[in-house]
């Protein structure tokens, strides 16, 4: 890993030193000035920083990341954030983009981990149309 830049987003070398920034598929996490955004950067960076990971490309995001899967020793990362509290799944029109994720969402809410444990927890969505600037779509003017 080269840099975590927040819960779902990482900067990376690969096989080939070529840096590219990757956010995780299927989950949103708070962003870095919201609630737990700072805790969710932390648990990702204890769980992969310095560590040769293995990504799943899903494709390119709007904004030129790559979307991927991260996964080290067998283990789906994206669904550990998400099962550790510190990612919601990421929805399009209420429908998850990975439904096998829903199952740990439920499991963290319910046993109050992470964002969960506090008593109304904000969407990540929902605090960036409130408090964040429009963002530049990559190949738009």
């Amino acid at each position: 890993m080269v840099k975590i830049v927040d819960g779902d987003t990482i900067t990376a070398l690969d096989a080939q030193n070529t840096t590219i920034k990757i956010r995780m598929y299927g989950i949103d996490a708070p962003e870095s000035k919201q609630a737990f955004g700072q805790k969710a950067k932390q648990a990702l960076t204890t769980a992969i920083a310095t560590k040769i990971v293995t990504v799943i490309d899903h494709g390119t995001d709007i904004y030129g990341r790559m979307l991927g899967t991260i996964w080290l020793d067998g283990y789906d990362i994206n669904a550990s954030m998400v099962d550790s509290g510190y990612a919601w799944v990421y929805r399009f029109e209420d429908n998850a983009i990975v439904p096998g994720y829903i199952k740990y969402e439920s499991a963290a809410q319910k046993e109050a981990k992470g964002l969960w444990a506090d008593t109304n927890p904000v969407p990540p969505w929902q605090w960036r149309q409130a408090n964040e600037k429009p963002r530049k779509v990559k190949g738009k003017k």
